[in-house]
């Protein structure tokens, strides 16, 4: 049995907010908080037990103490008549909060929970400490306010930052299947402008579904409750998007056509096609951006080498020349320094932090830790088709919580913002 004590607090109601949770597994104990600068206190009582639950790595059987009856009553009376009348009150208004009560319904499907109410300043042991987390996360919410940072203080770029940008990437409840295995299930993730953002998990977690799903490769199965928005548009076209989108993968790079030589690949991302043909027209002003993305990448004496006859660093500068040649708004990057020398890694994590410099929205997805930049500051676990944490980096970067991603014992070190695990 796993026992799970929340909770939030805010300044101002609205205003900035934070929240705490304890896990005590076995005899072990977990803490964990976080915080907004905008938010309000049942938002933060929700989301702790949200980062708790997600924080799980298998199936569990848990008691949750909370000392908000909003959501012990909730989650445990109100939710199943807000489902039934289509997360409405009784007085057919939208339930305040219903994105995060569909969170929770959803993670707490997954497990045996019960859910206590305890009363909270009232020298329960645990709640007081969850409450001392919920705090200390309010404090990092304010600090993440100041307009100059301290020695103490988290960094500049930070998770909170483009809360208020538009969204870029909007899917909700999303069922997807690779032939007979379902992948996703209720998935649900979210990326707005200006956002760095890195997905992290082990090999078959879903992260090559997700990519194929936003290149439309894949699509998700049609439900009522399903919605995949992409720039503003529910209805999008997967043409128009792959000129927004730029995406460097794995499957790309394999799937190239190898005889198609370097300005070719370049060019080639004008019309997001394998190589370019006879049809295809390229004005002069797209031939001079060409040049000058192989230029800047130091590729441009490889212009008339076949793709099959380049190095993986060199192909895969090619390939980041080929997605940034429409001057995307985003950057989709999978395993970007897998199968490269230490030098070519560093060199291309060198010109993706140029990109992120430039204003680009940048989304890694990767098992590689040492793949993740200082500029990235949201960290999303992707483990078995399901997001199991999504919070700042410091919050999430912790041995315990990457070893249980893995399912292996490691030890993190971390050095000018960049990270790295060691075995044991």
């Amino acid at each position: 049995m796993v026992d799970i004590y929340t909770d939030g607090a805010c300044s101002g109601n609205p205003g900035p907010g934070g929240w705490g949770a304890l896990l005590r597994i076995d005899g072990a104990e977990t803490e964990l908080c976080g915080g907004e600068p905008a938010t309000t206190n049942n938002r933060m009582e929700l989301l702790a037990v949200i980062e708790a639950l997600q924080s799980l790595t298998a199936p569990t059987t848990a008691r949750v103490y909370t000392d908000s009856q909003y959501v012990q009553k909730g989650i445990s009376e109100w939710i199943h008549s807000w489902k039934q009348r289509g997360w409405k009150t009784t007085d057919k208004e939208p339930v305040k909060n219903e994105d995060l009560w569909r969170r929770l319904d959803s993670l707490a499907s997954g497990h045996t929970l019960e859910w206590h109410w305890v009363r909270g300043h009232n020298g329960h042991p645990e709640n007081e400490r969850v409450d001392a987390l919920a705090r200390a996360g309010l404090e990092q919410a304010r600090r993440a306010k100041r307009p100059v940072a301290g020695p103490s203080d988290p960094p500049a770029h930070d998770l909170n930052r483009s809360a208020g940008s538009p969204l870029i990437l909007d899917i909700q409840h999303a069922t997807v299947y690779r032939g007979d295995t379902c992948v996703f299930s209720d998935f649900s993730f979210k990326l707005r402008e200006g956002e760095h953002v890195a997905i992290l998990g082990p090999n078959g977690s879903g992260k090559s579904t997700l990519l194929r799903l936003l290149s439309g490769e894949v699509h998700a199965m049609p439900k009522d409750e399903t919605r995949i928005v992409l720039f503003g548009d529910e209805r999008w076209n997967v043409w128009d998007v792959r000129k927004q989108i730029g995406i460097v993968s794995h499957d790309l790079q394999r799937e190239y056509l190898i005889c198609a030589v370097g300005l070719n690949v370049v060019l080639s991302g004008y019309y997001a096609s394998n190589d370019t043909y006879e049809y295809q027209q390229f004005s002069k002003t797209q031939m001079t951006r060409a040049y000058e993305l192989m230029n800047e990448f130091g590729i441009a004496a490889l212009a008339g080498r076949r793709f099959g006859h380049l190095s993986t660093g060199e192909q895969r500068r090619f390939l980041l020349a080929r997605a940034l040649v429409h001057d995307p708004s985003v950057l989709v990057l999978d395993e970007p320094t897998s199968g490269l020398d230490p030098k070519a890694c560093f060199q291309y994590l060198d010109l993706l932090r140029a990109q992120i410099a430039k204003g680009k929205t940048v989304l890694l997805v990767t098992h590689h830790l040492h793949e993740i930049p200082p500029e990235i500051d949201r960290v999303v676990f992707l483990k078995e088709g399901r997001i199991i944490a999504d919070s700042h980096k410091s919050t999430v970067l912790t041995n315990d919580r990457v070893s249980a991603l893995f399912d292996s014992k490691m030890t993190l070190v971390q050095a000018n913002g960049w990270y790295q695990a060691l075995p044991g």
